[in-house]
């Protein structure tokens, strides 16, 4: 499908301007759109957490604050010396106490009641209209817990609730009877009043996830044994039906867990709809943007078109194909100038035949021209036996010298082996040690096996006639050493002498390959100028240099060996 697409886009300038409009158009408005709903519902929810954590710590402050005031209380009245007085006498009536138990629990009367039991756990006394009914044994539930403890228990009530109890213990330590205090859901209600939103719910959970206290009772079971499900699977905490939020925090002095319930600002049913809106406003702009997108490739590939159909009938040879068009923008202006290329090619056309024709004459003058070289070289070979018979032997070595070189300058081959350029220069040698009587000795130092590489054919020709003329022209022990060596996968053939150097200016522009060399080195960028043409940019010439000590000029060439049927060639 993605290939079939690929070659639908790419088989057209227009189809390409279709997608990339369409995409241009399209794409940042879904994008923007997600981005904007995702954005709306991750802040809602931010702001949700963020309220609700700000509400569960009002509740838990408020719980923390009714279990201090309550150990306050129960401590009072444990320790007080009326309530033990009481108490040993057999929880018989008194005045007194009922004064002291309903002042003391003034603070807290609004949202628990009171009770003193005897040893026995029977109730004596209660902040209550009537005593509650049947009683407590103190060998199990939160008389037992208190007994063991030597502050406030706080135990689940059997039907909900919160129960508090504090012993109340003689001198010596005997249990002579028990303060319990108790929270029912209307003291809750009062608790929690107004210190978290309308529409949240509140639970309040023990250590072993027993309800303690329900804002709605009819669903607290339910949402209980849902949220303990998804709390033993590692699931998030969504109720039964999804719709709400929970957010919890457990107290950590007693393990009590407060769980506040809130509505979700985007239920499941509104984000299917807010979806469901956006998809339908997404396809009315899918359809809107593939209109416009069409309409504007049609007017923009037209004009292309049209000069691709042009170009293509003057492949076909059709110079006098022209483009009509009155547009004034850039494509007019594009259909312009192809209609003055196309009458400039037609006219370049008939240049170049017309050149073709001179360049023919001009080669069949080249061949005529050729016989020279061949009169000069056989006027050559006639010097030297003139010289050889008149006892002139220095006239017959340079006539025989000077043709060898002639001969093999005028050779068809352009790259010949290291051997045989060192034999020509030997020749060359010969000719200016004639010609400077002697004053300068020349060293060639190059391995066997690099006797075989091919090198431009003479490469090291200009290279010694600098050293000569440029170097030791003027002195008496003049010395020039020429050495090949391998660096790499490079030959790098070196001319060096003992000369007066080169100056600062003529040694810059050399390592430059600057055209303008002065002082006659015109050779050095002559042979510089065909290595980089014809082995790249990282080959050729550099020179170095010191004034009154001498200088080098290296050649850096690709190793290139002579294959052995060129050889076999070449000897024949």
């Amino acid at each position: 499908m993605m290939e079939t697409i690929r070659a639908w886009v790419g088989r057209s300038f227009r189809n390409r301007i279709f997608v990339a409009m369409l995409a241009a158009t399209l794409l940042p408005l879904l994008v923007c759109g997600g981005l904007m709903l995702n954005l709306q519902v991750t802040r809602s929810q931010e702001s949700l957490a963020q309220e609700s954590h700000a509400q569960l710590a009002a509740l838990g402050a408020a719980l923390d604050d009714f279990r201090e005031t309550c150990r306050d209380i129960a401590g009072s009245l444990a320790d007080s010396t009326v309530v033990r007085s009481a108490l040993r006498r057999g929880g018989e009536d008194s005045r007194t106490l009922y004064q002291v138990l309903f002042r003391t629990a003034e603070p807290l009367r609004p949202y628990a009641r009171f009770d003193i039991y005897d040893r026995q756990g029977v109730c004596r006394y209660t902040t209550a209209s009537a005593p509650p009914s049947g009683e407590l044994d103190p060998g199990w539930g939160i008389l037992w817990d208190a007994g063991q403890e030597e502050g406030l228990a706080l135990r689940a009530g059997e039907d909900g609730g919160l129960v508090a109890a504090q012993a109340v213990r003689s001198r010596g330590g005997d249990i002579l009877g028990y303060v319990t205090a108790q929270v029912e859901q209307e003291g809750f209600d009062r608790m929690f009043n107004g210190l978290y939103s309308a529409a949240g719910e509140v639970l309040l959970l023990d250590g072993r996830w027993r309800t303690v206290y329900c804002s709605q009772p009819s669903q607290g079971r339910s949402t209980v044994e849902c949220l303990r499900e998804q709390l033993l699977a590692g699931s998030p905490l969504t109720g039964v039906t999804g719709e709400y939020a929970f957010f919890a925090a457990q107290r950590p002095d007693t393990g009590y867990v407060l769980i506040l319930q809130r509505p979700r600002p985007f239920t499941a049913l509104v984000l299917r709809s807010f979806y469901l809106v956006g998809a339908m406003v997404g396809v009315v702009c899918l359809l809107l943007c593939m209109w416009c997108a069409w309409v504007l490739s049609r007017a923009l590939s037209r004009p292309v078109h049209q000069l691709d159909e042009a170009m293509g009938e003057v492949e076909r040879g059709r110079l006098d194909v022209r483009l009509e068009t009155d547009r004034a923008d850039e494509l007019g202006r594009l259909s312009s100038r192809f209609n003055r290329m196309a009458a400039e090619y037609r006219l370049n056309l008939d240049r170049s035949v017309q050149r073709e024709r001179e360049l023919n004459r001009a080669r069949l003058g080249m061949l005529q021209a050729q016989l020279n070289p061949h009169f000069l070289y056989n006027t050559l070979d006639a010097m030297k036996w003139l010289g050889v018979a008149h006892q002139a032997p220095e006239v017959a070595a340079l006539a025989t010298d000077l043709a060898d070189i002639l001969r093999f300058s005028i050779s068809g081959e352009e790259l010949v082996t290291l051997e045989r350029e060192l034999e020509l220069l030997d020749r060359y040698l010969d000719i200016q040690l004639i010609r400077f009587e002697d004053r300068f000795t020349c060293e060639i130092d190059a391995a066997d096996r690099l006797q075989s590489c091919l090198v431009p054919k003479l490469a090291l020709q200009p290279l010694v006639e600098n050293a000569i003329i440029h170097g030791v022209a003027d002195r008496d022990d003049g010395y020039i050493k020429v050495q090949a060596v391998q660096e790499g996968d490079d030959l790098v053939l070196r001319v060096s002498d003992n000369g007066c150097g080169m100056t600062p200016e003529v040694l810059e522009r050399l390592n430059s390959g600057d055209k303008r060399i002065p002082g006659g080195h015109l050779g050095l960028y002559n042979t510089d100028s065909i290595i980089r043409l014809r082995f790249g940019a990282a080959y050729g010439l550099t020179a170095r240099s010191v004034p009154g000590e001498g200088s080098c000029v290296s050649l850096r060439l690709p190793i290139q060996r002579e294959e052995a049927g060129d050889a076999e060639g070449a000897d024949r």
